[in-house]
């Protein structure tokens, strides 16, 4: 590897999933400690917070080639959250541990419920955006639920010029979805 200058987590990433193990210890090294504390100041158990981390660690390099993430950081602070979770729900909870689940709880509800929207808002701007009779045929597809031949004899054109707007508007929304999508995951 490189000494000159610090590789970044997406790089190691990328070695990683080519089964580098220097690599992944440089991104051990690197976030143990992050994930170490975060278990334990919601666990408030050293013991239990190491073995948590350890169990992420070990799912992390299991599925090294699956994962897709572009903010690893991210990622390894969100799974080891979800294993603090599944520890907290399985054992007797204390009232602190409570409160933090209803925190996690309403957090995710509250993401979900934005992007949820805001893909919505997207998808619905993206349509608006669509040529008039692009934009007609693509309801009447989509909305009303009418077969492409349907459009055709209620608007009095070709089956396949249904065909072609429809497959314009699908394109149209993918690359915006896609774009989109894009830009949450950063």
């Amino acid at each position: 590897m490189n000494n000159t200058a610090p590789l970044s987590a997406n790089q190691l990433m990328e070695r990683i999933k080519n089964d580098d193990e220097k690599a992944f210890h440089l991104l051990f090294n690197r976030y143990w400690e992050v994930l170490f504390v975060l278990a334990k100041s919601i666990l408030n158990d050293e013991a239990i917070a190491k073995d948590l981390v350890q169990e992420v660690w070990i799912n992390f390099w299991e599925r090294r080639k699956k994962i897709e993430s572009t903010n690893i950081e991210a990622y390894l602070k969100q799974a080891i959250k979800f294993s603090v979770y599944k520890e907290l729900r399985n054992s007797v909870l204390s009232n602190e541990h409570k409160e933090y689940l209803q925190e996690i709880a309403a957090e995710t509800a509250t993401d979900d419920h934005l992007i949820y929207s805001q893909t919505n808002n997207m998808l619905t701007n993206t349509i608006h955006e669509l040529p008039d009779r692009c934009r007609e045929i693509f309801q009447l597809s989509r909305e009303e639920n009418l077969s492409n031949q349907e459009i055709a004899n209620q608007l009095n054109i070709s089956k396949r010029t249904v065909e072609t707007h429809i497959s314009h508007a699908l394109k149209s929304l993918r690359m915006r979805l896609t774009s989109f999508l894009f830009g949450i995951m950063l």
